[in-house]
């Protein structure tokens, strides 16, 4: 049965990438390190395998933690430089902040896709609107800028509640 949240609304489902970056990280990490002359170790992939395992969002804190119940040599310090690492190698994000300021991470597909932050509860729905990915387009190409990436979050409280 379909959780839902305290306005009523159906808690999003986050589901696993259906290929991408997920499907073959240790290929494109591998690359990644090789290109920027760092060593692969096995801290490094323990906390790849954990982070790129999450279905939901998540904080570094909660990433640590769930590194450390299955790996407990693996210091905060690495998972930190590694959350880096992965990040500079196109496998994570940093998607959004939590409304407490907290810093959310999440693993990388091959679809694209925004963010809505209710302000009420705290639940992240992710969408995609394609108007608003052509009228972003449009924007930077009058102004003479090449797109490379975009975060684009709403912060927004629910309506859900009062219909």
């Amino acid at each position: 049965m379909p959780q839902t949240l305290p306005c009523g609304r159906r808690k999003p489902q986050h589901s696993p990438s259906s290929g991408g970056a997920k499907s073959a990280w240790r290929t494109t990490l591998g690359d990644y390190l090789k290109k920027e002359g760092l060593r692969s170790t096995t801290q490094r992939e323990h906390v790849a395998e954990i982070a790129l395992g999450k279905r939901t969002h998540f904080e570094i804190q909660v990433l640590i933690r769930d590194v450390q119940a299955k790996y407990p040599e693996i210091s905060p310090a690495t998972v930190y430089r590694s959350v880096s690492t992965l990040c500079d190698a196109g496998l994570l994000h940093e998607t959004l902040e939590s409304n407490s300021g907290v810093k959310l991470y999440e693993a990388a597909d091959d679809e694209h896709h925004d963010h809505i932050v209710c302000m009420d509860c705290g639940e992240i729905f992710e969408f995609h609107d394609e108007g608003m990915e052509k009228s972003q387009d449009l924007a930077t190409e009058r102004m003479g800028f090449k797109p490379e990436r975009h975060r684009h979050v709403i912060y927004a409280r629910c309506e859900f509640k009062k219909r």
